[in-house]
């Protein structure tokens, strides 16, 4: 769901279980985002986050449909972030940036609209958050094999998916009985960092693919 129609606005306020689903499947991110430009804390925004869609559930009989859904969403969450700050007394914002820090007054967020952020930007921070956790994967697998002595499966690892070498050279150049053996160690590769990357993605956020039906 990327527009919500007036039909979308019914299914909503006949509480359809699916139609709540594929809102917050469109639009949790983004959401999450926005809220975390203020609060900076991840454990914060999400909680806020998911305020905002208890908000919303809430309050959909009461939809001005003189607003779009988008309006209607952000709207309730500027007004959790104000409510989140006057609750812990704080009369600033700090708004995070990549390449500077602002702040905005409390008073000044109160008087403007919200603002949802761009889908191309959230996608960016999805890229970086990506790029983040499969450096973890990899430390954390290539640790694994280190501390276990396997010195030969990290050279063999290496030569396939970094040089892009066959399974047959890799046999030949590390004295490998054959080519079958080296695929059985990419694939059980393979298949510990699918582990590792589903471990660190529990919300099926960030690598699609793996949680596709049919998907190993």
């Amino acid at each position: 769901m990327t527009d919500v129609d007036r039909d979308d606005i019914a299914a909503l306020q006949s509480m359809d279980e699916q139609a709540w689903q594929s809102v917050q499947d469109a639009y949790f991110r983004r959401v999450f985002f926005y809220v975390r430009r203020y609060v900076g804390n991840h454990q914060t925004a999400e909680d806020l986050t998911q305020d905002v869609f208890l908000g919303a559930v809430k309050g959909i009989d009461r939809f001005d449909a003189a607003y779009t859904f988008e309006q209607y969403l952000f709207g309730i969450a500027k007004n959790r972030v104000i409510d989140h700050f006057r609750k812990h007394k704080m009369p600033v914002i700090p708004a995070k940036g990549k390449s500077d820090q602002t702040t905005i007054w409390l008073e000044n967020m109160e008087a403007t609209e919200a603002v949802p952020p761009a889908r191309g930007l959230v996608e960016e921070e999805n890229t970086d958050r990506r790029r983040a956790v499969l450096g973890q994967i990899l430390k954390e697998f290539v640790g694994e094999l280190w501390g276990a002595g396997e010195f030969q499966k990290l050279m063999v690892l290496e030569y396939l998916f970094v040089i892009g070498g066959r399974n047959k050279d890799a046999a030949t150049r590390f004295g490998i009985a054959d080519e079958k053996a080296v695929a059985g160690i990419k694939f059980r590769a393979v298949e510990k960092l699918r582990g590792l990357a589903r471990q660190n993605d529990p919300n099926h956020s960030l690598f699609g693919g793996l949680w596709e039906p049919g998907a190993r």
